[in-house]
């Protein structure tokens, strides 16, 4: 599946993803409006209705990755990993490092983004609405990781 920008005509569906993946946590349908085109926000997704999509912001010189949120259908896919790649390359010319939350008790949250590489560096007391504290993560680099070429067989001098 391609990824795409998301934008109101997807609000019913994102409030959808909310609920079945965050419950009482879930974005209000005023709180999604409000990303849409807000400055430095991209808002990206994948599928027909929606079934996965992120949430971000690239500004002053940062990445703040608000949501990520995958239908309960369609996880297990790679969905998650795509959009979170296509949100890093869309905030690359605008941002050199990332940053998020994520509630201390979402151990698969926690593990996907070790995964990718974000590294815990702080916690926020009392950070989610029912008092549970959230754990900051950080990407120190938005480029894509680098990976060493293959070696090759060289013929010895001769």
């Amino acid at each position: 599946m391609s990824v795409r920008e998301v934008g109101p005509q997807d609000l019913a569906r994102i409030l959808e993803l909310e609920e079945l993946c965050f419950g009482a946590e879930a974005w209000t349908s005023s709180m999604v409006a409000e990303e849409f085109g807000r400055s430095g926000g991209i808002f990206l997704g994948v599928g027909h209705p929606l079934d996965a999509y992120v949430c971000g912001w690239a500004i002053v010189g940062e990445l703040h990755l608000l949501q990520i949120a995958v239908h309960p259908d369609a996880r297990r896919r790679g969905l998650a990993t795509q959009v979170h790649e296509a949100l890093l390359r869309a905030a690359a010319p605008h941002a050199e490092y990332g940053w998020l939350e994520v509630k201390v008790g979402n151990a698969a949250a926690i593990s996907f983004y070790e995964r990718l590489g974000w590294v815990p560096t702080g916690r926020r007391p009392c950070y989610y609405a029912d008092g549970s504290d959230a754990i900051v993560f950080r990407l120190p680099s938005l480029a894509p990781p680098t990976t060493p070429a293959p070696k090759t067989a060289t013929s010895s001098p001769r």
